[in-house]
């Protein structure tokens, strides 16, 4: 069985596609992709918290700090 030239998408890709296809609105498809994968990152790594990754799953969540700046504040 041949294997494909093609690299696989990234997850980024594949989330903005869905977004795309949703008809969302342009302007808002970078920022509500990059919170679904911020959201799946912390998932990830609370799951290598819980193996027992600590210094795995520290490496991979975001800093809260930075998602604030983002975002702003969480109680708004």
């Amino acid at each position: 069985m041949p294997v494909s030239e093609t690299p696989e998408p990234t997850a980024e890709e594949v989330v903005k596609g869905l977004f795309e296809e949703t008809g969302l609105r342009p302007s808002l498809i970078p920022v509500y992709t990059a919170a679904v994968l911020a959201l799946r990152d912390r998932e990830k790594a609370a799951e290598l918290r819980a193996a027992g990754f600590t210094a795995a799953a520290a490496h991979l969540e975001p800093d809260p700090a930075a998602i604030a700046e983002a975002f702003g504040p969480e109680d708004h």
